[in-house]
């Protein structure tokens, strides 16, 4: 084949795929409800949370292979009759919040209010069981074998969240690791839920944080010190971060 008809044609269908790509996740990229959320709170963290809700990232269309596969699998692979539930609590009253109440409310109402998408809910006996699916590469020869903290948190503030809209307590989570580097390997690690009260204790203090005037400790981590398998920095906010006292 011609060099020059083989560039066009690959650029051609390389062009069609992207294209393809970020209409999908423009589809699937909604607009947020304009109260905390769950991600929120389970920053390894917390000081680039309050970084992001003072100088929110603009939308990148380059980050969206990043995301691709992650949406494609949750939208494709429902664990049971429920999942993709939304629900909305107020941390301060102990109270839920319906959606349509939350979209009402006029935003600076919704500062003690945190948003979670729970992924599925599974019954098991008597008890109830949420799990998660998570994608990670382990090409390295790396296997989960423990629950990230950051996400075992995420599933107790959903237990949080579930019993407080629908009167259902959960008492176990599972994550499903799926390793994209092996044909997405399947990993389940199930774990006990932390207690509700405790869960509870957890949000209100990082919510005080959150609504300080004074900035959050900063957790030097993986995102911001290159300790990492691709020695990279994800957090954008690492300059801003080290002009106000960051390390």
């Amino acid at each position: 084949m011609d060099a020059e008809i083989s560039e066009s044609i690959g650029s051609l269908v390389l062009s069609a795929y992207r294209k393809s790509v970020n209409t999908y996740m423009s589809k699937h990229n909604g607009q947020r409800l304009h109260t905390w959320h769950v991600s929120d709170f389970t920053s390894p963290c917390i000081r680039k949370t309050y970084y992001q809700r003072l100088y929110p990232e603009k939308y990148d269309a380059k980050k969206n292979s990043i995301f691709f596969l992650g949406n494609i699998i949750h939208e494709h692979t429902p664990l049971s009759k429920i999942n993709e539930l939304t629900m909305c609590y107020d941390i301060e009253t102990d109270q839920p919040v319906s959606i349509d109440e939350v979209l009402l409310m006029p935003r600076n109402s919704l500062k003690t209010i945190i948003t979670g998408t729970l992924d599925d809910l599974l019954q098991y006996g008597n008890d109830f069981i949420i799990a998660d699916k998570k994608t990670f590469n382990g090409s390295s020869g790396y296997k989960k074998t423990s629950p990230d903290s950051q996400y075992s948190l995420q599933l107790s503030i959903y237990r949080v969240l579930l019993q407080k809209n629908y009167g259902i307590d959960a008492k176990y989570g599972c994550l499903l690791y799926l390793d994209k580097s092996n044909d997405l390997a399947e990993s389940p690690i199930p774990f006990e839920l932390l207690p509700i009260e405790d869960t509870k204790v957890i949000m209100k203090e990082i919510l005080v944080e959150l609504c300080s005037d004074k900035l959050p400790k900063p957790n030097v981590c993986w995102m911001c010190n290159g300790n990492n398998r691709k020695g990279a920095i994800y957090c954008p906010y690492v300059e801003l971060c080290k002009q106000d006292g960051g390390r």
